[in-house]
This record gives structure tokens, sequence and C-alpha cells, in this order.
């Protein structure tokens, strides 16, 4: 529970009734508005406190009344916002947009005047630093990871166009008509050494009968 007090509002009173609603609601109409500035990190303790872990916590759906106090006079509401606010963001921009949304969303949703809304920076969440780190850490990795597989791939291809001239210049396989070819060459061949044999024979006998008719 919220330390605001008292426990109710009485908002309106009159012959139909009375609208009353807990402090509470008030509260977490003011934590929703002051987390949905721009820089907040999360709703802190009290301002003053010493937990550590305020510093760097998330932002919780869960308790939106956390650093949120209210002190009710009548109609009329003071605020007290306390947040931890995130690296980078200016503060002044970011408690200036929680007064604005704090006040308004008051206003407009539960009919109470806002007096003031008082701002509290408790500390510092470097959690957007850490995690924007961690995506470009993971967006080089993935890089260095895609360059090596395309020069592991490209180098591939070099290799098997070296093979493939190779292969090119191997003998190329004998056909039937090839070898049908060569059977005809052969055959021509022992042919015209048969009718050079058969020449000569005839050539010598010529030589022969000459000689017996002198």
């Amino acid at each position: 529970m919220n330390e605001n007090y008292p426990s109710d509002v009485k908002l309106n009173e009159n012959q139909d009734g009375t609208v009353s609603f807990a402090t509470d609601v008030v509260a977490t109409i003011a934590g929703l508005a002051a987390n949905e500035v721009e820089g907040v990190s999360s709703m802190s303790s009290a301002a003053g406190s010493s937990g550590f872990a305020d510093m760097f916590s998330r932002k919780s759906t869960r308790n939106f009344t956390k650093g949120v106090h209210i002190d009710l006079d009548g109609s009329t509401v003071a605020v007290d916002v306390t947040i931890v606010v995130e690296y980078g963001s200016p503060v002044p921009d970011v408690a200036r947009g929680i007064q604005e949304n704090v006040k308004k969303a008051i206003e407009t949703m539960s009919g109470l005047e806002v007096k003031s809304v008082d701002v509290h920076i408790t500390g510092v969440s470097f959690e957007r630093e850490q995690r924007a780190a961690k995506e470009l850490d993971e967006q080089q990795k993935k890089f260095l990871e895609d360059a090596e597989s395309a020069a592991e791939a490209e180098a591939e291809a070099e290799a098997e166009a070296e093979v493939e001239p190779v292969a090119a210049e191997e003998a190329p396989v004998e056909t039937e008509a090839d070898a049908q070819d060569e059977v005809e060459e052969l055959e021509d061949k022992l042919e015209e050494e048969a009718q050079t044999v058969v020449d000569e024979d005839a050539l010598n006998e010529e030589d022969e009968d000459d000689e017996e008719e002198d």
C-alpha cells in the first residue's frame, strides 16, 4: 500500500449520493502518466531513499504507485514523483514532461485540481546504453560470420573452376564409330601392302624372263 493519506477522497456529494475513491487511484494515475514520459527508466523509492537497487531497476507494471506521494487538501492535490532517469536523456525535459503529463492525467480523470507536481530524480539507469551496446556487438558478430561464409563459398567456387579444365583435357572415350574407322584404315593399309608385294613379284618375274631371252 501507498503511504498516501487520507485513505479515501470524497469527490462529490449531493442529493443523489457521494462519489469517493481511494488515494491509491490518484497515485496510480500519476505513476502511469509519469511512466509514459520518454526518458523515465523506472519509478523509484521516495526521495532520500538509500535503496541502491532502485537506481538500476526496470519499469514495473505491477506497482504504479511506487515513487508517488499524494498530498490532498480538499479537492486540491500536490504530487511528489520520484524516478530513475535513463542515461543520456535531458533531465529538465524529462521533469517538465512528467509535470505536464501527471497534471493533465489527474485533472482529466479525477476532477481534482493539481496544485503542484514535484519531480525527484534518485538515479541514472544505463540499461538502454547496455542494451544498445549488446545489439551492436550482435550485429558486428553477424556481419563477420556472413563475411566468412561468403569467403568460404568464393574459395570453393574457385577450386571447382580449377578442376573443370583438367577434366576437359582427359582423353575422350572412344565410340563404336571411331573403332570402325580404325578397322577400315587398317584394312586399307594391309591391302596397299599386299598390292605392293604383288607388284614387286610381277616385276621380278619380268626381269627373269628378260635374262632367259638373252
